[in-house]
């Protein structure tokens, strides 16, 4: 048995069926297909479809909500628009949103030196061409629309709200036998991430005064407060102290992973120059997540999530590079509108789920587990997304510029769409998974991105307080587990009358983890 196989026999999912399993049976199925039938509904109406009228998408109004009734190509609009805006360039990192030394709002009065005026060019600090954003947050589309050049990207380390800590003296694995078991793990170690805001979701922030930890604490105890004094009466959120984080139906956030060049080329990861990745010149933190070095240099565009507000519960979908290694491992990918599966599905059956790699345990009652860490083909693009990509001049040329990508850099077209997501549950009541093999990592079949984001919260002090991305559950090789499903109103609100404020919902949002206290000029 090699290697590989021992490590992914850990990863078993399913008991043998009665017969056994035999590695070359490709026509009935087995407990991982069973499993994965789950994960492979059709997530779009049969009478979805977009196209390009004069240089805009256009959705047959009989669609009355195509994030939900169409939740695939909408992910592909949603697709077409980030790109079309540029948001590595135009939009707000979380640096950007959140101010290493915050200064307090503006009020009537104030010297404007000394504090952060909204839709302000002129806050202090953004004269400082190496942290515009030390103290008041600052949208760098803003800049570039009035002719200023913002500084070279800058990433963070994996956020910490997604990172579990490990003892110094723990015997430790190579890179090697950690990709045996998950590629994706191997990636996100040594990645770079950026998460962006568009201008309404960073305007929110900022006009709010949410952008600091002060602020938050107040939305915290201005909840507790009606809660306590005013039930069954919610905040109507007009004027004064706001009760609520709730952002605009036009928010968008993306959080992106990009992995150096030469980091890349030690994991074997290659540029295809038939699938080239999207390239940028930043500066990321080495692989230590708590480290604050950093290295410039070529950074290749590996996966992304894209989150928009357009429902209640935001719609959440993710994108890989076609030749990341394990991309539909675990739980398979899912489109039913952009490209089709490579897969010999059966005649009359759907086109949308590329099932993951298997193979057998090679054990004396055989089963299916798991086959990690390979590449995926993909199957032909649709008709309607290379009409509205070619419509929008979305991946239709080279490359011009190393340093920094365009809209229409021809490596767009090598990104696959995992998945999406616009509930917890599936109408039979069936936890729905999403995640990607590269931000998700280890943890994938414990991965709800909805559910997830679901717990971003902060307590009194306007900080994260009780509730983590992972719970206290690892799976059998060791990682933390996520959350899956419906959220517990436990994790929130205490059972006692009256009822008591234990965690704020930020809306999704956990970038709120970035929020300092507020920091007195001169100090």
């Amino acid at each position: 048995m090699t290697k590989k196989t021992i490590a992914a026999s850990a990863l078993l999912i399913g008991l043998a069926p009665a017969g056994g399993f035999a590695a070359d049976d490709q026509t009935a199925p087995g407990s991982i297909d069973f499993a994965m039938y789950f994960n492979a509904d059709v997530r779009d109406a049969a009478d979805c479809a977009m196209s390009i009228v004069d240089g805009t998408i256009v959705i047959d109004p009989a669609i009355g909500n195509p994030s939900m009734t169409c939740p695939d190509m909408f992910s592909w609009k949603l697709f077409t628009e980030v790109v079309s805006q540029e948001f590595w360039k135009n939009w707000a990192a979380d640096q950007q949103t959140w101010p290493g030394e915050p200064y307090a709002m503006c009020q009537p009065g104030d010297d404007v030196t000394t504090c952060c005026t909204p839709d302000s060019l002129e806050n202090p600090g953004y004269d400082d061409a190496e942290n515009p954003a030390l103290h008041c947050p600052y949208f760098p589309g803003d800049h570039r629309a009035a002719g200023t050049t913002p500084p070279l990207p800058r990433a963070q380390p994996l956020s910490k709200a997604h990172v579990t800590q490990f003892e110094d003296d723990l015997r430790r694995v190579t890179p090697q036998q950690i990709d045996a078991i998950d590629p994706g793990r191997v990636i996100r170690q040594s990645m770079a991430e950026f998460v962006f805001r568009n201008k309404p979701m960073f305007d929110y922030v900022f006009e709010q005064d949410l952008y600091n930890a002060d602020g938050l604490a107040k939305v915290f105890a201005e909840n507790a407060r009606v809660m306590r004094q005013d039930a069954p009466f919610h905040s109507a959120n007009a004027g004064g102290a706001s009760a609520r984080i709730d952002f605009p139906v036009d928010a968008v956030m993306i959080k992106s992973n990009w992995i150096s060049a030469e980091r890349a080329e030690v994991l074997g990861i290659r540029n295809d120059p038939d699938h080239p990745f999207i390239k940028m010149e930043v500066e990321s933190a080495v692989t230590d997540n708590n480290a604050q070095i950093f290295e410039p240099g070529e950074h290749w565009l590996v996966s992304f999530h894209v989150s928009s507000k357009d429902i209640p519960n935001w719609v959440w979908l993710t994108f890989e590079h076609i030749n990341n290694p394990g991309r539909c491992d675990y739980t398979g990918c899912n489109d039913s509108y952009g490209f089709a599966s490579p897969d010999d599905v059966p005649e009359g059956a759907a086109d949308n789920f590329t099932r993951p790699h298997v193979m057998s345990d090679d054990l004396p009652i055989a089963s299916p587990i798991f086959d990690p860490g390979g590449t995926y083909a993909s199957g032909p693009i649709s008709a309607g997304l290379k009409g509205v990509l070619d419509g929008l001049d979305i991946g239709t040329t080279e490359a011009r510029d190393p340093t920094m990508p365009s809209a229409s850099d021809r490596a767009w077209r090598s990104y696959r769409l995992k998945g999406s997501q616009v509930d917890f549950v599936q109408s039979t009541g069936h936890r729905i998974l999403l995640g990607n093999s590269v931000t998700e990592g280890g943890f994938m079949m414990s991965s709800s991105c909805m559910t997830c984001h679901a717990r971003a919260h902060v307590g009194p002090d306007g900080k994260p307080s009780v509730l983590g991305v992972f719970d206290n559950t690892v799976d059998t090789i060791g990682y933390g587990e996520g959350s899956l499903g419906t959220p517990d109103p436990n994790w929130f609100i205490s059972s006692q009358q009256p009822p008591a404020l234990q965690a704020l919902q930020t809306d999704f949002v956990w970038g709120f983890f970035f929020a300092n206290d507020l920091h007195k000029p001169g100090e």
